[in-house]
């Protein structure tokens, strides 16, 4: 079995042991969940029969009860507040993330209970100004980000003055193989080395999202990319807590979605540094590059990207 199919069968264990004591069982009190892709699908997109929910009615305990009556106050509080903000989105599809999905997402991804999670109501959208709160993917998850949210993301947002969700899957999956493949290697790569090898484009379509694009003569340092994602723009939720952005804070990044005024085509000055440390990271092995070796779970410990997550 898959990592992710492995996690799953814990989860549904750990949900058909509700009924005896939770102590020593991490998923004791975790509700049931639709599932992480869509609903009505396992792990890989194997269909699955839908939960009888007239059976795990009298199983949801109180404890239960709480956590989607928690997850209810804080949507009805911050809803007073939140606003569609720029409007950027022309396509902007309504979350389909529900309450019942916060304790599976926590335990799928190790999400730390100081973080809190909020689901958006039916009226919001992933570009909504909703204060204190920034949007995430699920995607961003499966590609292997844990909080506090990386680097180099963190970075690229803040030069640019936008939100981590308005990056595109490729963009995240780029600055967090360059964080790892330098953490790995010894190589400091900072912002200036992701503007040497890379750009930032808008969308062509979906204007108000940006990809990070290879600059014309110089070599990808990630290699492998997808060329096309599907099914996960509908899949996010609202976070906020001290570590979600870790111990340096969010300093200038957003938590809602803008329009960026800075020019995406401009390099910083680092010059000489970062073609030296971009060809020592060009370097490295080809294999090693492939976004999918430098954000395996093993490398991603290894690179400190996942230095708050706790072990199971």
């Amino acid at each position: 079995m898959t990592e992710e199919e492995v996690l799953w069968h814990e989860f549904e264990h750990g949900v058909s042991q509700q009924g005896s004591s939770s102590e020593g069982n991490p998923l004791a009190n975790i509700p049931s969940a639709r599932v992480l892709s869509h609903e009505g699908a396992r792990p890989s997109g194997r269909l699955t029969e839908e939960v009888d929910s007239d059976a795990d009615e009298a199983e949801v305990d109180s404890e239960d009860t709480k956590v989607l009556a928690t997850a209810v106050a804080i949507d009805a509080e911050s809803e007073l507040e939140s606003h569609p903000g720029e409007g950027m989105l022309l396509k902007n599809p309504r979350s389909c993330v529900v309450p019942e999905d916060v304790s599976l997402w926590r335990y799928m991804y190790r999400i730390p209970q100081s973080v809190e999670i909020r689901v958006p109501s039916h009226h919001e959208r992933v570009d909504w100004v909703v204060p204190g709160w920034t949007a995430v993917y699920e995607l961003m998850f499966r590609d292997g980000m844990r909080f506090p949210i990386p680097r180099l993301i963190r970075d690229v947002c803040d030069h640019y003055e936008i939100a981590p969700s308005q990056l595109m899957p490729n963009a995240w999956r780029v600055l967090m193989s360059l964080e790892s493949l330098g953490s790995q290697h010894g190589v400091d790569c900072e912002l200036g080395e992701v503007l040497f090898s890379y750009y930032l484009k808008e969308h062509d379509v979906d204007k108000g999202r940006y990809k990070l694009i290879a600059r014309v003569g110089r070599a990808p340092i990630v290699t492998c990319l997808r060329t096309n994602d599907r099914g996960w723009k509908d899949r996010y939720l609202f976070v906020r807590g001290d570590l979600v952005w870790g111990p340096l804070g969010p300093g200038g990044v957003l938590g809602h979605w803008k329009s960026t005024s800075r020019e995406f085509n401009k390099a910083l000055p680092s010059g000489l540094i970062a073609e030296e440390r971009t060809r020592q990271l060009l370097e490295v092995v080809a294999a090693e590059r492939d976004y999918r070796v430098a954000l395996s779970e093993e490398n991603l410990k290894a690179s400190g990207l996942w230095a708050f997550v706790e072990e199971r």
